[in-house]
């Protein structure tokens, strides 16, 4: 399970949007902490538009996305156990919303990777997915 930890700077989500893409985040998550690299992609958008920034750089499309993700990651031994904290959340309409998180990847109880990420979330074929993230 995540390490969901609502702080007193994070109020509770109000709108229905807002709760929704929390509860699709932990699915994502649940998929990366379960070693299913895939589920957790499907929790992305499959378009040529989604895009991916981070310190690198920029990937722009799915299957870049994607091969990235099989690169850093390449079976489920590397993937780690993921969790996050709520920083943000805001819904811009009723079908975006914007999640600031603070996350991390342990890997045999070391930290992996960690930073805050960034994520416009969007509903274009009636479910949420992350169609913009940065992550640093």
């Amino acid at each position: 399970m995540t390490a969901l930890t609502t702080t007193a700077s994070f109020p509770e989500p109000k709108e229905t949007s807002e709760k929704e893409v929390i509860q699709a985040l932990e699915g994502q998550i649940a998929a990366w902490n379960a070693g299913d690299l895939e589920a957790a992609m499907a929790f992305y958008w499959n378009s040529p538009d989604i895009l991916w920034i981070n310190k690198t750089g920029l990937e722009k499309g799915y299957q870049e996305v994607l091969d990235m993700f099989r690169q850093d990651f390449t079976d489920s031994s590397h993937m780690g156990q993921y969790s996050y904290e709520p920083l943000h959340i805001e819904q811009i309409t009723p079908e975006v919303v914007f999640f600031v998180i603070r996350w991390k990847i342990l890997l045999r109880g070391k930290r992996l990777m960690g930073g805050v990420s960034s994520q416009l979330w969007k509903k274009p074929a009636g479910r949420w997915v992350i169609t913009c993230e940065h992550a640093s």
